[in-house]
């Protein structure tokens, strides 16, 4: 990867272009600076033996512990000691902002908040952030040095890129906002995409920022972008509450955390149900994917004024420690372990971010300037005419060819002897005839693309929507004041507990009054669901198809247990019929 050749200049273009960060109200973690944080950590092997004692880290040596223990997965960690209950309590009352949230339930259906309660009883068995983490470090952090981000910059392939690493002590998302995962330490990048500019000099073309639920094109934005806020030259982002996954725009974010164990069950649930309810609508496909809200509502700090540190490759402790900035619960689904530096993933890998900055944004299809563009075009072109001589080529042999196969054909089919081997020929120039449509199909249809390609390098060529490349738009979560979405949100929370307590109680007192009562909640359940997601047609539709094919099948077991020789006669006559009525129909030529 290439470096920076000038680092004064690198500085000015970090400073002039750098992002500025709101913060939601309740935030509890801003950037700091590295080294004071390393100076309060401790450092610890895979086995979790300390290797090092909290208050001897800098972070030269914790680059020298990195090459010296190269082969072990190590960590750091912030916090010695979590603090106990009595203390947690205490700090939630006194120090802890209140945020107010949405009902994320709301969102979904039954099946995505039952598996909810799954994945928080999971934590139970799996590694988890220990209780009293966040409070400690929250205490702990704040007298470190704030507003710091570590600037790189990268130019390849047309492009200056500025990248913008952010250090976090603490993402809290899960005890203090509601959302999936704590963990101690927390690397989050902004990276803004700088052009030739028609005066010679450097501009603005996009901004990236790394997200919770996107990648590629998804993660970037471009500079004319009217849902890009800007401070002059500065870009606006809104990192999430206790995440700091970064939004464009202000609000709050359904952040959807997906199953794909969970998928194929799903698929054979909605075959059963088709099978089962054929007049049913059509249900969604995402019922597993359980929702979560990021609270990016830039209504609290804001940092405009920064400490800038320059990294990049020859930065000892970028390049050189490849183990975890926190706390490593070793936790199977990996949301709750530390992250690894700017520079590495968890396993070690250099991050595409670091590594390919263009393609982590979906950039490296992107020319950087027009004339680049032209220039790509101009080969593209290029390759595609030589695509159709060659097919100009291969569509004389070929045509030749069947030509030659036909022509063999008529001249065998006109000799007795030849008739066995005609049936082979027919469908060898079967073969070779679809083929030969093929190619010509090909060539026609470059020829096209030539001669749209043509006519764009000809004319104008307008930048079209600042949004055209987006796959996935992020955009908030819309919040309705009306009555129905404030009874949805009340009963998206209190149902499924409802619902659990209704089973155990079925299970302690398994008797016929208790199923009859369970059996009456459960479809006053489905009733009250259905009715205030606006799903009656569908609910109506589906107890509809349950009713008919419990009616049918109840009918054939009824006639088969009083009577199962007449139902076997009738079965074989109607049998005789239909298969007379086919060949009576048949023989008429209809």
């Amino acid at each position: 990867m290439p470096q920076p050749d000038h680092p004064s200049d690198d500085l000015a273009l970090l400073h002039r272009f750098e992002p500025v960060l709101r913060y939601t109200h309740g935030e509890l973690f801003l950037p700091i600076a590295v080294d004071d944080y390393v100076a309060h950590c401790s450092l610890w092997d895979e086995r979790d033996e300390p290797l090092v004692p909290a208050g001897s880290l800098t972070l030269g040596s914790l680059a020298e512990e990195g090459r010296r223990y190269r082969e072990r997965r190590l960590h750091l960690r912030f916090v010695q000691k979590s603090l106990g209950a009595k203390e947690v309590r205490h700090w939630r009352r006194t120090e802890r902002p209140r945020v107010g949230g949405i009902g994320r339930f709301a969102a979904v259906g039954v099946i995505a908040r039952l598996i909810d309660v799954v994945l928080r009883l999971s934590l139970l068995v799996r590694g988890k952030v220990p209780n009293g983490l966040v409070a400690a470090a929250h205490r702990q952090g704040k007298d470190l040095a704030g507003a710091t981000y570590y600037g790189r910059v990268v130019r390849t392939a047309g492009y200056t890129v500025l990248q913008y690493w952010y250090f976090y002590a603490f993402n809290d998302w899960r005890s203090t906002f509601h959302g999936v995962n704590d963990h101690e330490a927390d690397w989050e990048t902004v990276s803004v995409y700088l052009v030739p500019g028609p005066s010679g000099g450097l501009e603005p073309a996009w901004v990236a920022g790394s997200s919770h639920d996107h990648t590629g094109d998804d993660l970037r934005r471009r500079w004319d972008d009217p849902l890009l806020d800007k401070e002059g030259e500065h870009p606006i982002l809104y990192p999430g509450a206790g995440s700091h996954s970064h939004a464009f725009v202000a609000g709050d974010y359904v952040v959807s955390v997906g199953l794909p164990a969970l998928r194929a069950v799903l698929r054979t649930i909605q075959r059963v149900r088709a099978w089962l309810m054929p007049f049913a609508p059509e249900p969604g496909s995402g019922s597993f994917d359980i929702p979560f809200i990021d609270y990016a509502r830039g209504d609290g700090v804001v940092l405009t004024e920064w400490n800038r540190v320059p990294i990049d490759d020859s930065t000892e402790w970028v390049r050189d420690f490849r183990g975890l900035w926190g706390l490593d619960t070793k936790d199977s689904f990996g949301g709750e372990r530390a992250p690894a530096g700017p520079r590495y993933e968890r396993d070690g890998s250099v991050r595409g971010s670091w590594a390919d900055p263009l393609g982590w944004a979906g950039l490296d299809k992107v020319p950087a300037t027009a004339d680049e563009e032209v220039a790509a075009l101009e080969e593209r072109m290029k390759l595609l005419q030589s695509r159709v001589d060659e097919l100009e080529t291969e569509i004389a042999a070929e045509r030749l060819a069947v030509r030659g196969l036909y022509a063999e054909i008529r001249y065998l089919a006109a000799r007795s002897d030849a008739a066995p081997g005609r049936p082979g020929h027919l469908q060898e120039l079967e073969v070779k005839e679809a083929h030969l449509a093929g190619l010509v199909a090909e060539r026609v249809r470059l020829t096209e693309e030539i001669d749209v390609q043509a006519g764009r390098l000809a004319g104008p060529r307008p930048p079209g929507p600042p949004g055209a490349h987006l796959r996935n738009p992020h955009l908030p979560y819309v919040v309705h004041a009306d009555f129905r979405s404030r009874f949805l949100r009340v009963w998206a929370a209190l149902s499924i507990p409802v619902l659990i307590g209704g089973l155990g109680a079925l299970l302690f007192w398994p008797n016929l009054s208790t199923l009859l009562w369970f059996t009456i909640g459960l479809v006053a359940f489905a009733v009250v669901e259905s009715v205030a997601r606006r799903r009656s047609i569908e609910f109506a539709a589906s107890l509809a198809g349950l009713a008919i094919t419990a009616l049918i099948v109840a009918g054939v077991v009824v006639a088969l247990l009083s009577g199962w020789k007449i139902v076997l006669a009738g079965s074989l006559a109607l049998a005789a019929l239909i298969l007379l009525v086919v060949n009576v129909r048949e023989l008429r030529g209809r």
